[in-house]
């Protein structure tokens, strides 16, 4: 997969970030989850969650949540019905027969899931993606002249593997579009003190919008979370 660091990594930084937030913030984000709002507002919150800076980071986690959210479900399908064909093949050796009970696992484990607005919800979500994601990245890391690697790429795509990966790599491009839009509402209620303040991050954001490599762009958006501290 394409992206597969990009899962592997985002998902991991945002478990991460998610478990240093304060309770009330994680529950802002999993009601984020559910509104169809660039920037939510939710009613009863504290002045510190109102800030610009709490509504942004509550926004970034709740977007990478929805797309996780999506890929567990609909990955969790493909990887079920692969396993489903592997178990078919009437000689596997340790190592297919090692992939094939890992594979069931995470699928199940990923299908099972179901996103509520609690903050223990979001952190199993972001948990889960950390599972898929290593999986299918240790997938695509495999030597492609290995047996093991053709035989789990023959029974992938028969399954909508290439469909599942086309249609990721839409929904990552269409999130950072969107964070784009998010970022640039952060911007616009700065004051000119904040923005001042706030030098570094507005930096940060032109040097990450220049950036063109896919891998050194993530390790450059994982950056955001020192600048929002």
């Amino acid at each position: 997969m394409k992206y597969s660091l990009l899962l592997v990594a985002g998902a991991l930084l945002f478990v991460q970030f998610a478990h240093a937030l304060p309770h009330m913030k994680r529950e802002s984000v999993a009601v984020a989850i559910h509104s169809h709002n660039s920037i939510h507002h939710s009613e009863g919150s504290s002045s510190e969650e109102e800030s610009p800076q709490a509504q942004l980071i509550i926004y970034t986690l709740a977007e990478i949540a929805k797309l996780s959210t999506w890929i567990l479900e609909k990955g969790s399908i493909v990887i079920k019905n692969t396993v489903t064909e592997l178990k078919e093949i009437p000689v596997k050796d340790e190592l297919l027969q090692a992939n094939i009970t890992r594979m069931s696992e995470v699928a199940k484990d990923a299908g099972e899931f179901t996103l509520k607005e609690d903050e223990e919800s979001i952190l199993k979500l972001l948990l889960s993606m950390v599972n898929f994601a290593t999986m299918m990245d240790d997938y695509e890391n495999m030597p492609a002249d290995s047996k093991l690697k053709h035989t789990l790429q023959t029974a992938l795509e028969n399954n909508g593997y290439n469909k599942f990966e086309s249609e990721f790599e839409e929904k990552v491009l269409q999130m950072a579009k969107n964070f784009d839009v998010a970022f640039g509402e952060y911007v616009k209620v700065l004051s000119p003190e904040e923005k001042i303040k706030q030098a570094k991050l507005l930096k940060w954001y032109e040097d990450f919008k220049a950036e063109t490599d896919e891998e050194k762009k993530l390790d450059k958006f994982g950056e955001i979370f020192d600048h929002l501290s």
